[in-house]
C-alpha cells in the first residue's frame, strides 16, 4: 500500500514545488510525545479523521488543495532529533507525497483498519496519509497520522485547509502554524489548576489506587497481540439531541451517558476478569487540554492530551441510573480536582518505567497497572468549522482513534448538528470480529433507549 502510495503520485512531477524548503522552529518533544513514541515501538500509533462528502471527488483539484494546506501551515516532513523535532515543508518532495485515490472497491473500515497497523518512520518523514475513496454519491476524504505529531484539534486545523481550499476557497487565509507549545507542566500542571494543590495531589494519587480494584485481562497471550480492527458503528439520525434531553433529566452530561453505556457495554463483552480484590471496571477517557491552558493555542500544532478515569462497581453495572450517578460524581470530582491537567505526572511515570523494560513487559506493565477495559474520546464538532458546512457537502466527520497498550476497544463519539457519528476501535485478539460487532449493536441500542427516555 505505501508503495502505492508514492506511485500513485507520481503524475505530480511536473508540477512539483522546488522552492528552498522552509522549516519551523525546533520544539522540544514533550512527555505525552515522548510516551507515545515509546508505544511506537509496540505497535503503530496512528489515528485517522475521515470526512463523508457529497458528491463526485475532483481529484486534481483534491491533491493541489492538500499541498496548498500543507504549504499554508509549514508542514511537510518531520525531522526528528534526540530530544527535539522541527517541520519542514515539502517542496521538490512532493510528488512522493501525494493523496492516494483508493482502488475502486476499496471499504472504508477494512483500508482504516490497515492503515492502524502501518507503521510511519519513527526517525521521521511525512506523518500523514491522505486519501480518497469515491463511493456512489459521496466520497470518503481522509487522513491517517501519526499520532505523536498531533492531537485530534491539529488535524482538524490541517483538515479544514485541506477542506475549504476545495469547497470554501474564499476562506482559505491560515497563518502560519505554531509548534512549540511548551511543556505539560508549563501549559496544565497542577500548579495552574484553580482547585485547592492538596485537592489536586489527592485526585492525582487517588487515580492509580482505583486500578488496584479494577479488573484486568488475564490471558496475557491475548494482550500482546496488538493487531487493530476498526468499525464506523450507525447510529439513528436525530439522536443527539433526545441524549442532550435525557442528559439532563439525570443531571449529567452527554458524555457521562456515553460512559455510562460504554462501561455496560465492555462489562458484558470485555473478558476483563471479576476476581476477589478486582471486582470494579475501569474505563478511561481522552481529554483534550487545550481549553484549560491559560495561553492561546487555538493555532498551535501538537499533541496537548491528558487522560482520565471512571470505576464501576458490580452493583451499578446492572442499574443504569445508579451507574449514571456514580459516572456524575466522578467526573464533577475528576474537574475540580484537576485530574486531566495532572496526567502528565502519570505519562512521566509510564515514561520512566518504559525506560528499563523490553516490549513485552512494558505491556504487562500497562496490563497490570492500567487495567482499563475500555476507552472513550468524545468530541463536538458544533463548536469548530465543521459545523458551517454540516447538511451541505460535508455529510459526516468522523474520528479514528488508537487503543495503545492500555485498552482493548475505544469508542470515538462525534456530534456534527444533530447527528452522532461513532467510530469503534478494537484490539483483534482480545475482541473476535463477531464480538465487535455485537459491541457495536450493543452500543447503539443502549443509547437508543436513553434517548427514547429524552423524547418522552
Amino acid at each position: 500500500m505505501l508503495k502505492q502510495w508514492s506511485e500513485s503520485d507520481s503524475v505530480h512531477r511536473a508540477t512539483a514545488h522546488h522552492a528552498p524548503s522552509i522549516a519551523s522552529a525546533r520544539a522540544k518533544f514533550n512527555v505525552f510525545q515522548k510516551l507515545v513514541r515509546q508505544w511506537e515501538n509496540i505497535h503503530p500509533y496512528n489515528g485517522a479523521q475521515v470526512l463523508k462528502i457529497r458528491g463526485v471527488v475532483d481529484l486534481d483539484l483534491c491533491r493541489k488543495s492538500w499541498f496548498q494546506a500543507l504549504e499554508s501551515m509549514n508542514l511537510g516532513v518531520v525531522c526528528v532529533g534526540n530530544d527535539s523535532y522541527h517541520h519542514r515543508c515539502l517542496n521538490g518532495e512532493a510528488m512522493y507525497h501525494g493523496v492516494f485515490l483508493c482502488p475502486p472497491g476499496t471499504r472504508i473500515d477494512p483500508f482504516i483498519s490497515d492503515q492502524l497497523n502501518r507503521s510511519f518512520d519513527f526517525r521521521g518523514g511525512v506523518p500523514f496519509r491522505p486519501f480518497i475513496i469515491q463511493e456512489t454519491g459521496y466520497f470518503w476524504m481522509g487522513l491517517i497520522y501519526q499520532h505523536w505529531v498531533a492531537d485530534s484539534a491539529s488535524i482538524r486545523m490541517l483538515i479544514h485547509e485541506w477542506f475549504i481550499r476545495q469547497f470554501d476557497p474564499a476562506r482559505s487565509a491560515r497563518r502560519p502554524t505554531r509548534f512549540n507549545a511548551g511543556g505539560y507542566l508549563s501549559l496544565f500542571g497542577p500548579h495552574r489548576e484553580s482547585s485547592p494543590p492538596l485537592e489536586v495531589l489527592l485526585s492525582s494519587l487517588r487515580w492509580p489506587s482505583q486500578f488496584k480494584k479494577a479488573r484486568r485481562i488475564e490471558d496475557r497471550e491475548k494482550f500482546r497481540d496488538m493487531k487493530l480492527r476498526f468499525s464506523i458503528l450507525t447510529a439513528s439520525e436525530g439522536l443527539i439531541d433526545p441524549l442532550r434531553r435525557a442528559a439532563r433529566a439525570m443531571n449529567a452530561t452527554v458524555n457521562d451517558l456515553f460512559l455510562a453505556a460504554i462501561a455496560q457495554v465492555c462489562n458484558e463483552f470485555v473478558p476483563a476478569i471479576s476476581r476477589f480484590r478486582r471486582r470494579e471496571l475501569a474505563i478511561g477517557s481522552i481529554v483534550d487540554l487545550r481549553p484549560k491552558s491559560d495561553q492561546p493555542l487555538a493555532d498551535v500544532f501538537d499533541l496537548l492530551l491528558g487522560f482520565t478515569s471512571i470505576s464501576c462497581r458490580n452493583r451499578h453495572l446492572d442499574d443504569f441510573p445508579g451507574l449514571v450517578e456514580s459516572v456524575v460524581r466522578q467526573t464533577r470530582q475528576q474537574k475540580r480536582g484537576g485530574l486531566a491537567m495532572s496526567s502528565c505526572l502519570r505519562m512521566a511515570a509510564g515514561l520512566v518505567a518504559g525506560k528499563f523494560l523490553d516490549r513485552d513487559k512494558i505491556i504487562e506493565f500497562y496490563r497490570k497497572r492500567v487495567p482499563l477495559a475500555g476507552a472513550s474520546s468524545n468530541v463536538n464538532l458544533n463548536r469548530c468549522w465543521a459545523a458551517r458546512y454540516a447538511n451541505g457537502p460535508l455529510l459526516d466527520y468522523i474520528r479514528v482513534a488508537p487503543t495503545g497498550p492500555m485498552t482493548p476497544v475505544v469508542f470515538t463519539t462525534t456530534t456534527l448538528g444533530n447527528h452522532l457519528s461513532i467510530g469503534l476501535t478494537s484490539r483483534c485478539a482480545i475482541i473476535p470480529p463477531e464480538t465487535s460487532a455485537q459491541i457495536g449493536q450493543k452500543f447503539i441500542a443502549l443509547l437508543t433507549d436513553i434517548a427514547d427516555l429524552g423524547s418522552v
